[in-house]
């Protein structure tokens, strides 16, 4: 059986962990607990959008942290995108989802962090879905 996590929100700032704390409508939905019983986080599904504001390039990565983790933080690669004229366009890319085997503790809390690199692209909005096997 799969459980599932979602959190998402907005990167506005460069070499920044920002905590991606709501849900859609959800505005506060709490902390994001490992579901009782599971033993592996074994996906994350990932999505994002950046506004390309700037002529320049960036890329955008997801963080892992918290006592959910059994072996401590872990770091994804997002994607990367950029633009040599900044034109108000926006750079999409398609959910992809990422294969993992991660153990974890079951009730405690994972925080998931969105963060752009390299140079300020404007702002990035991510999505990432959290894959519990139970």
């Amino acid at each position: 059986m799969k459980v599932y996590r979602t959190r998402e929100g907005d990167v506005t700032a460069v070499d920044t962990k920002t905590q991606l704390i709501t849900t859609g409508s959800e505005a506060a939905p709490g902390h994001l607990l490992v579901p009782n019983a599971a033993k592996k986080l074994t996906e994350v599904i990932l999505t994002g959008i950046n506004d390309l504001a700037a002529a320049e390039d960036s890329a955008n990565m997801l963080r892992l942290e918290g006592p959910g983790l059994k072996d401590g933080p872990e770091t994804l690669a997002i994607g990367a995108e950029g633009v040599s004229v900044a034109t108000g366009g926006n750079a999409a890319r398609l959910a992809e989802i990422i294969e993992l085997n991660i153990d974890v503790i079951p009730n405690q809390e994972i925080i998931v962090f969105g963060e752009m690199l390299g140079e300020d692209m404007g702002q990035a909005t991510l999505a990432a879905t959290l894959v519990f096997e139970i």
